[in-house]
Formats: C-alpha cells, sequence, structure tokens
C-alpha cells in the first residue's frame, strides 16, 4: 500500500510554474542570448516577474555581451492611420520570430487616427494625441498614459512640439520623455517627465541662438526627426551645425558637422553599439555606389573639429543597390537613421516605393583590395542586410530588443 507520502507526490508532478522563484531565476540563469530571456518573458507573467525583478535584471546585463537584435521597424504617416510594421529578416532566429508573434505590434488597443507615434527607443513607443501620450511596450502588451506636458499643447497652434523617449541613467528601471516646445517666437523651451515621480519639469527657454528643429514645410506644425547619441539628442538646422541638447545637465550647444558636409548633406547622427556618439553619410553622386562614411565624436565632443573619421566603405556590391536616375538620386540615397550601431538606408526605387535596407555598422566593414567572389557577395548580401523593405512615405523608426525594458508602472 502506498503511503500518503507518495500517493501526494503521484497526484501533484513537479511542473516549472510549481517551483519557486528563486528556483526558476536559477534554471532562466542558464538563458545565453538577449532574444531567449525576451521570449521566456512573453511565455507568461509569472516568468516576465521573474525576470523583470531588478536583482535578475543585473545578472542578465552583466552576463549577455552580444548586440541587441534587430526586430524590425514601425513606420508612421503624418495624419495617416496606425503605424505599421515591418519585420526585420530574422534568418534562423528562433526566438526573435516567437517574440513577434506574441507581441502586439499592430496597435490594436490605438487603431483610431488620433494617434500618432513620436519615437521608439529602449523597447518602448512613444504615441501623442491631442488628449495626451502614452508610452506602449508592445511585448508585454502595457501602455502608461501620460498627459502632456503643458494644458496649452491641444489648443496651441502658434507652437510645434516634438517628443523623444530618454533612458533614464544608471536606472534601467525607468524611462524620461523629453518634449521640445517650439513657441512662434522661434524659441525652444525644454521639458522632461520622469518616470520615477510621474510629473513634468518645465525649464527655461533655450538661448536665442538655438535654432528648433526645422519642418517638414513652412505650413506644417510636424519637425523633422530628432536623433539621440551618448545621452544628447541632436538635430539639423540650416547651417552646417547641429544643435545639441544635453539630457543631463539641460544645457543646449552647437556642434559643428564633420569637412564636406552641410545641412543638405545626407547624415544621420546616432549611437554606435557601445553607446558612443556616431554620424553616419551617405553620397548620392554616383547612381551605381554607396559611399558610405562614419565618424565618431571625440571625448567631450567640444572644439572646432570634434568628430574623428573612422570608416569609408563603399557598400554598392554587398547591399545590392539599385540603379537610381541621377534625377531622384537625391531622394532615394539617404541614411534615415542609426541606432545602436544600425544604420537604415534608402537604396532605390521598388514596388512604387523606396526600398530601405538596414546594416550594422561593424558588419560592413571590409579591408581594401579584399578579392571576392559572386558567391562571396551572395553570402555577404544575406549576412549584412538586416531589414529589407518598402514604403512609399512616413518616418521610420527602429524597434530593437531591449533588456531590461523600463517599467511602465504609474508611480
Amino acid at each position: 500500500m502506498a503511503t500518503p507520502h507518495k500517493r501526494q507526490c503521484q497526484q501533484e508532478p513537479t511542473t516549472l510554474m510549481s517551483l519557486g522563484d528563486d528556483m526558476l531565476a536559477e534554471i532562466l540563469r542558464r538563458l545565453t542570448s538577449l532574444s531567449s530571456f525576451a521570449r521566456a518573458a512573453v511565455t507568461c507573467k509569472r516568468l516576465r516577474h521573474v525576470i523583470s525583478s531588478p536583482s535578475y535584471s543585473s545578472v542578465v546585463a552583466a552576463r549577455i555581451m552580444s548586440s541587441a537584435p534587430l526586430v524590425g521597424y514601425f513606420i508612421s504617416v503624418i495624419g495617416g492611420a496606425a503605424p505599421s510594421f515591418h519585420r526585420a529578416l530574422l534568418g534562423s532566429d528562433r526566438d526573435v520570430a516567437s517574440i513577434v508573434h506574441h507581441g502586439k505590434f499592430q496597435f490594436a488597443d490605438f487603431d483610431d487616427y488620433s494617434w500618432r507615434l513620436m519615437d521608439c527607443r529602449h523597447g518602448l513607443l512613444l504615441l501623442t494625441s491631442d488628449r495626451c501620450m502614452a508610452v506602449f511596450d508592445p511585448l508585454a502588451n502595457t501602455h502608461s498614459t501620460i498627459r502632456h506636458c503643458t494644458s496649452r499643447i491641444s489648443q496651441c497652434k502658434s507652437s510645434s512640439f516634438h517628443c523623444i523617449l530618454l533612458a533614464s541613467g544608471a536606472d534601467a528601471t525607468s524611462f524620461r520623455v523629453l518634449c521640445l516646445e517650439c513657441t512662434s517666437g522661434g524659441r525652444v523651451r525644454p521639458h522632461v517627465y520622469s518616470s520615477r515621480t510621474g510629473v513634468w519639469q518645465s525649464h527655461q527657454l533655450a538661448p536665442k541662438e538655438i535654432k528648433p528643429p526645422r519642418r517638414v514645410d513652412p505650413h506644417s506644425n510636424h519637425n523633422l526627426p530628432m536623433h539621440a547619441g551618448g545621452g544628447r539628442v541632436y538635430w539639423r538646422t540650416h547651417a552646417a551645425v547641429l544643435t545639441s541638447f544635453d539630457a543631463g545637465s539641460m544645457e543646449f550647444s552647437h556642434v559643428p558637422l564633420p569637412g564636406g558636409l552641410n545641412h543638405l548633406s545626407s547624415y544621420a547622427v546616432g549611437d554606435a553599439e557601445d553607446g558612443t556618439t556616431c554620424l553616419v553619410a551617405v553620397s548620392a553622386e554616383h547612381q551605381q555606389k554607396l559611399d558610405m562614411r562614419v565618424w565618431l565624436l571625440k571625448e567631450g565632443g567640444d572644439g572646432s573639429s570634434p568628430w574623428e573619421r573612422q570608416w569609408r566603405v563603399d557598400g554598392s556590391d554587398e547591399l545590392d543597390v539599385l540603379a537610381v536616375p541621377a534625377a531622384r538620386s537625391s531622394h532615394a540615397r539617404k541614411v534615415y537613421d542609426v541606432t545602436a550601431g544600425v544604420v537604415l538606408l534608402s537604396v532605390g526605387y521598388k514596388h512604387n516605393g523606396i526600398r530601405y535596407v538596414a546594416v550594422r555598422i561593424k558588419d560592413t566593414l571590409r579591408r581594401e583590395g579584399a578579392t571576392k567572389t559572386d558567391t562571396d557577395t551572395d553570402t555577404k548580401r544575406q549576412t549584412l542586410i538586416l531589414a529589407d523593405f518598402c514604403s512609399s512615405s512616413g518616418w521610420l523608426h527602429p524597434y530593437f530588443m531591449a533588456w531590461p525594458r523600463p517599467s511602465l508602472k504609474v508611480p
């Protein structure tokens, strides 16, 4: 006859969910990639709670040395429908493919025309409407509502506003929102929201020599995208300089462009894989070539020549550049974004739209004069290109796998 203890063991088999949090954490520590951690987190709330704990997140950050995988790109259209999502070329990465399958990337809760996508960073999306703002986590399918930085934002027609998500320094579990108010007099006032306090802080007007971000056209209240890198936010002006805002010291400054570039050049500022601020530019002088140059911002970033050029690469063969008529080359060959060392480029027209490809900077580097065969070129195209899609219009926002992601709990 079986003892009561044996009968209990037979009736209640040990399952993964029957283990304690400490035991679950010990098992999950054996995962080796960022995408595998994220895939486990989207499986159920229990695993997401364990993986998101501060003690466990520090272990994950210390062990994972691989680059953050690119999941895809969101495309938002000014005055159009909800943003669309284009998945990256994931290849054999089943973990990321599973994350896309389980994630909420189709904006089911934001399907009306009043919501606009302003930024995508740190695994979160920043949306805004006339009523309020919202920060959305598509993996956890949660969002946090934020009131506007000023009550005048929905009624104010003389000012324009541009918003961007910021990290909160060493605290990876929180986030900040920077809102630049561009007044009718051409002045700039920064407003910063902190998820730790749940309040906005409005700062003084910038000096008069600081110009606001350029608008899409003189009759639009929508500005050209701002770029973030190295704890700063950059935007273009009508001169051969970048305007910079330090999100830590709340100070504005001007950063000269590298030699040979001006406000008409095709370039974007962002960050390399190690967080260093970088600038990537392409030349559209040749119809069949894609000349890409990369600069890194020197330590301190001050002086008349703050940039140091690192690489110059002809990516025409590896990226399968499409032939573009000379009259349209300036519109088809551009750098749109640089995030976490991944560059988004337009390389030609295809299917009545612009063809975009994304490549990682370090993967495009090759020794000058290296020999290659047709097979080598085909292999390089398969391994270099992280995303390949077409779109007729809209702003493009890369979505990277971020861990740990900031919490959306209301303070």
